[in-house]
């Protein structure tokens, strides 16, 4: 069956599935069948309780439950559009995207409630609130709806050009801004990850990164549920329950960061003498370094380890096959099969291959645009593609290698220079597990590097052997003028870095 739209997703579920579990959330369990029924109760109790229109913006504020999942499609199903939020954003934030959304509609879960209530001190108007676990004035109850409401089951006047999500960016530059996403779009962002993944009807996939972000939702819950595997939802990363969750459910899937995949690595339980069902291991946000890439297949030996590239616009676009991770262990792979992408010098002519410019992507997948932003949109888009404001290369064989954002470029005193060639130079130092570096202001020279270190365990140095180290191995307008020590890096909810938080 060719799918056009989202609510063929859980609609080919319940004729295939019907009995067959779809999502685990703690106590929770949902078949295919009672998932296709309670989208139909909450999506006529949008309608008929609230009167919710075709292009009306219904945000969602929930962490990963099953009430989320069936909200999102019993939006789309109406044809209004999902504001999924992101639980992590502070009260602030929040007031500013759902002003800039002009949202009307809110459901909300009882553990976000008070961030939602700050929100509104700071004059949010929104008309209409479902609880999700809660109930007071003014506000429905989401186990009302799902008990209570006859369901609903047309979907006229939906079609594959309606707008679905709006997912806001994750805001690394400081400027979120409405990323708006076409039931098309969504559709071939997961028939990519499906191409890209190979996931399977019997794959178990366990889900800790936020489903309000365009990485779990339309590269892992969406191609899943389109073939019929389970989900495994977490409401956060945490070493012991994910590992507690992948032996319990027989996960066979994972995506990580990074960062996630070293706090495994330090649990002696995660290996496949204690975990035999993984057999795939999706890296994501940056590239894996070799390191952690041989200490996973020195655990799981049979495990694939795929490596890929993705954005809010266009979701995930290239893997690197497991059998080129230490061959090329800087690249994030190849475009996946519906996926083009070149690189343009400043100009916006395309480059050749080794030449480092800007990288551009351009497929289905590919956003509408942003919402009531159409310089910021024209600005992105250049006859046809998007420029993602990545910087890297493409080598001959046509592999993609990142060296930054064009916002994170330093200019210093008129050289210019990507954080990460300074930070690759400080996580070469053994007692170093991770860096990140950003510019900061000076004087005379404009902008100078700043540099942010984490120390591996029980490992010690100072900010003078930092920089002695830079400066053997570094040009010197690259080397740290100011070098702080942290626990830990600031990350949003899928693991990018945050570099203006540094």
């Amino acid at each position: 069956m060719t799918m056009t739209t989202l609510t063929d997703v859980w609609q080919a579920g319940e004729r295939q599935h019907l009995d067959k579990i779809a999502i685990i959330e703690g106590g929770n369990t949902l078949t295919y069948g009672q998932l296709s029924d309670r989208v139909r109760r909450v999506a006529a109790g949008l309608v008929r309780q609230w009167d919710v229109q075709p292009g009306d913006i219904v945000a969602l504020l929930a962490p990963n439950c099953v009430e989320f999942v069936i909200s999102y499609f019993a939006i789309v199903q109406i044809g209004a559009t999902a504001q999924p939020l992101d639980e992590r954003i502070t009260s602030e934030e929040m007031a500013a995207i759902l002003r800039d959304a002009d949202t009307r509609f809110l459901i909300v879960h009882s553990s976000l409630w008070s961030k939602f209530e700050a929100a509104r001190e700071l004059g949010v108007m929104v008309e209409r609130l479902l609880g999700i676990g809660l109930a007071c004035t003014g506000m429905e109850p989401f186990d009302a709806w799902v008990r209570s409401e006859p369901t609903l089951s047309s979907t006229a006047g939906l079609l594959p050009s309606t707008v679905a999500e709006l997912m806001y960016t994750s805001g690394t530059t400081g400027d979120p801004k409405g990323v708006q996403r076409t039931h098309a779009n969504v559709l071939a962002a997961a028939r990519n990850s499906l191409r890209g993944f190979g996931y399977r009807a019997d794959d178990v996939i366990a889900i800790a990164m936020p489903l309000s972000h365009s990485s779990a939702l339309n590269s892992q819950m969406m191609p899943l549920l389109q073939v019929g595997g389970k989900l495994i939802l977490l409401p956060r990363f945490q070493v012991a329950d994910m590992i507690a969750v992948i032996k319990c459910h027989h996960v066979t899937c994972m995506r990580a960061v990074p960062a996630m995949l070293r706090l495994l690595l330090a649990h002696a339980s995660f290996a496949s003498e204690h975990l035999p069902s993984l057999r795939l291991l999706i890296n994501s946000s940056a590239s894996i370094d070799p390191d952690t890439y041989v200490a996973l297949k020195r655990r799981f030996p049979a495990i694939e380890v795929l490596n890929s590239y993705g954005l809010t616009e266009a979701s995930t676009c290239t893997v690197l096959p497991d059998e080129m991770a230490m061959i090329r262990p800087d690249s994030v792979g190849i475009p996946i099969d519906g996926v083009e992408m070149c690189v343009i010098d400043d100009q916006g002519d395309v480059v050749e291959a080794g030449c480092e410019g800007e990288i551009c992507v351009r497929g289905d997948h590919v956003f509408l645009g942003y919402r009531q932003r159409p310089e910021a949109t024209a600005a992105v888009m250049h006859h046809g593609w998007l420029r993602t404001g990545d910087l890297g290369y493409c080598d001959q064989d046509g592999f993609y290698y990142l060296h930054g954002r064009q916002t994170e470029v330093i200019n210093c005193g008129g050289q210019k220079f990507v954080p990460r060639d300074v930070e690759r130079c400080i996580e070469a130092l053994p007692e170093v597990a991770e860096a990140a570096v950003a510019g900061m202001a000076h004087r005379l020279l404009g902008e100078v590097a700043k540099a942010v270190v984490v120390l591996k365990p029980e490992h010690n140095l100072d900010a003078k052997a930092v920089i002695r180290h830079c400066t053997q191995n570094l040009a010197s307008f690259k080397i740290p003028y100011k070098v702080e020590f942290a626990d830990s890096l600031p990350r949003n909810g899928v693991g990018k870095l945050l570099r203006r938080k540094l």
